[in-house]
């Protein structure tokens, strides 16, 4: 209805169905003292039925047509003072303080968000958040399984990782040409006493080449 043409390349497809809003809200167990950070808020669907709920959101948008958009949203209404925009890049952001994490997110930046999100300290208690069904799927994977790979390793080393829900394409604007999926994220705290980064070089090597042996590998 504003008449934004949507940059698809930049993963922007904007969550329209209201049922699939209030399911994410409700699987968030929001609460009034709550602190929310937004990945990717777009025109604002989601936000606006999170500030209704929580103490404030954090939203972080990369498009200023789209925080133009959100701005007016909320503009005059008591939801306004809220609402904290963050304009520019999250990867390249430091992330503020967050009780937890609520998004759809931009699909190609799945992976280094989601380290960047089990990295951060002080921890938060839970992430909801939208990605392709694979990369979703891949995140829950377990071992001996096709799809067990090492974002599935790392993420479940550093969290307890829930598929909560499909999300069909139908449900954006436009819509995606893959599936959607609404994954829980609970950070492990404490965390285990490793070396991410030593941890995850070791990993990589055992992954690099799907069909040869540890043996060859590490070799």
């Amino acid at each position: 209805s504003s008449g934004i043409l949507f940059n698809t390349g930049a993963g922007q497809h904007i969550l329209k169905n209201p049922l699939v809003v209030n399911s994410i809200i409700e699987k968030a167990a929001l609460r009034r003292t709550d602190v929310i950070l937004e990945v990717g808020p777009g025109t604002g669907n989601l936000t606006v039925k999170m500030l209704e709920k929580v103490k404030k959101v954090i939203a972080c948008e990369v498009d200023p047509r789209l925080v133009g958009e959100l701005q007016k949203r909320v503009q005059g209404t008591c939801l306004a003072n809220k609402l904290e925009i963050k304009v520019g890049d999250v990867l390249k952001t430091e992330l503020p303080f967050f009780d937890a994490c609520v998004a759809n997110l931009p699909y190609q930046i799945s992976s280094p968000f989601v380290f960047k999100l089990l990295l951060h300290r002080p921890f938060f208690r839970c992430a909801i958040l939208m990605f392709q069904r694979e990369f979703a799927l891949r995140l829950v994977a377990k071992p001996g399984t096709k799809l067990y790979c090492r974002l599935s390793i790392n993420t479940q080393l550093l969290a307890r990782v829930d598929h909560l829900m499909k999300v069909g394409k139908n449900n954006f604007r436009p819509p995606p040409k893959v599936e959607s999926s609404v994954v829980r994220i609970e950070p492990k705290n404490p965390p285990p006493p490793i070396n991410f980064q030593e941890w995850d070089g070791l990993v990589r090597i055992a992954f690099v080449r799907k069909n040869k042996t540890l043996s060859a590998a590490f070799k």
